[in-house]
């Protein structure tokens, strides 16, 4: 079993060309942790606290609000650049969510940066939104499965407009130690060396304090998600992605 991070979802899809006509397994045997951790994967994860039953990845905007258009019980939640967009039920707040009943809901969703990185993500593998809140679960989570299937572990960074995202690495450092430590023998890329000794060096107290996208969260006078967000294995809940919607091309997550 390997362990391999990626920073940003372009890189991902780099690899995954460098290596088609290469693959030594198929690649349907692996799988993906996509963190944004501020915010999208950790809003995912708190809905699935509250008790929705789907959550719809659109890649954009207007993909969303064709989607409600046409379930229009669907609940409709996004950002972009960190606001809440006109029209939209919700923004992209976890601490907003973790306080609503959402029972037996599906809510569309979509992101400046998160929803694209599970696009990038190979369609035939196991593709889970992980974040500090629910880190315990996420990670022993994937080594079961990765161990069940033969397959190796990936964690996906979503990135900030494409570059690299201190916050995402940091909290994919953190998910790596989790993995080593119920996978002793995984072979780890240098990649997760590289995220292990930036979550040394900015643990969730003082990450905040150096991440672009947490001073914008902040800006926008949305500071309590910040505090959920470096809150570490809070939550059972996983969010995976089961499919895509004929219909919309929303991808569809579920909770495990």
């Amino acid at each position: 079993m390997q362990l391999h991070v990626h920073m940003s979802p372009a890189e991902l899809l780099a690899v995954r060309a460098a290596q088609h006509t290469g693959e030594t397994q198929p690649v349907e045997n692996d799988v993906f942790i996509v963190i944004d951790l501020i915010r999208a994967t950790t809003a995912i994860t708190t809905i699935f606290d509250r008790g929705a039953t789907r959550v719809l990845i659109a890649n954009s905007v207007e993909q969303a609000r064709a989607a409600r258009q046409r379930y229009p019980q669907r609940l409709l939640a996004g950002e972009r650049n960190a606001l809440p967009l006109p029209g939209f039920d919700y923004g992209n707040s976890p601490a907003q969510f973790i306080q609503e009943e959402l029972h037996a809901r599906e809510l569309i969703l979509t992101t400046t940066n998160g929803t694209r990185a599970f696009f990038a993500c190979p369609t035939e593998s196991l593709r889970l939104a992980g974040c500090f809140y629910n880190a315990a679960a996420v990670t022993a989570y994937a080594v079961q499965q990765a161990r069940q299937q033969g397959g190796n572990i990936g964690i996906v960074c979503a990135a900030e407009a494409g570059y690299f995202a201190l916050d995402d690495s940091v909290c994919a450092g953190y998910l790596a130690q989790e993995i080593q430590r119920l996978q002793p023998d995984i072979e780890c890329h240098e990649s997760v060396t590289a995220v292990q000794g930036l979550y040394q060096l900015y643990p969730p107290a003082i990450l905040p304090n150096y991440c672009h996208s947490a001073r914008q969260v902040s800006a926008a006078g949305l500071s309590a998600d910040i505090e959920l967000c470096m809150q570490q294995n809070s939550s059972p809940s996983i969010g995976y992605v089961t499919g895509l919607e004929t219909e919309t091309g929303l991808l569809i997550l579920e909770r495990v």
